[in-house]
């Protein structure tokens, strides 16, 4: 986790540094590519609702298997639709502007975190049944995926 983690930490600082260095006359704010991109904020609110709601399922489950069971299927239900947004962002805003960058860093780094706190939180149960672990991992990876380039 360290080997993720401390990469993702130092290009986000990197991208904080360069946040403030644009050229005059280039355009600021969230969606600096044009009327019709995606907005980093609105796409990073999404996300972070979407998170809470994918960890809520299995906080809130009485059974820690069929919460994991829950989300994963909520996970898959909106997956394309989450990552076609990622792909506009990543293709625009994102492309032109360091703010942006940083703030899509840091929402990123926080929403994989939230969902990989999920095994370390049921650790015990998914230490006694090998079929949670498989799932908490499974719907770890497929959330970690979202953010990766395709």
């Amino acid at each position: 986790m360290r080997r993720t983690v401390a990469p993702l930490l130092l290009t986000l600082v990197c991208a904080a540094a360069l946040a403030g260095c644009r050229p005059p006359g280039a355009q600021g704010g969230a969606s600096a590519g044009g009327a019709g991109d995606v907005s980093v904020d609105a796409v990073v609110r999404q996300l972070g609702e979407f998170t809470d709601e994918l960890a809520g399922k299995v906080e809130s489950a009485s059974d820690p298997k069929a919460g994991v069971a829950e989300a994963q299927r909520l996970l898959d239900a909106r997956k394309a639709e989450l990552s076609a947004r990622i792909g506009a962002l990543k293709r625009g805003a994102l492309a032109a502007d360091a703010s942006a960058r940083g703030k899509w860093l840091e929402a990123e780094v926080d929403n994989t975190r939230r969902v990989s706190e999920l095994k370390l939180k049921h650790l015990d149960a998914s230490l006694r049944d090998p079929e949670l672990k498989a799932a908490l991992e499974r719907l770890a990876a497929d959330y970690d995926s979202l953010y990766k380039d395709r």
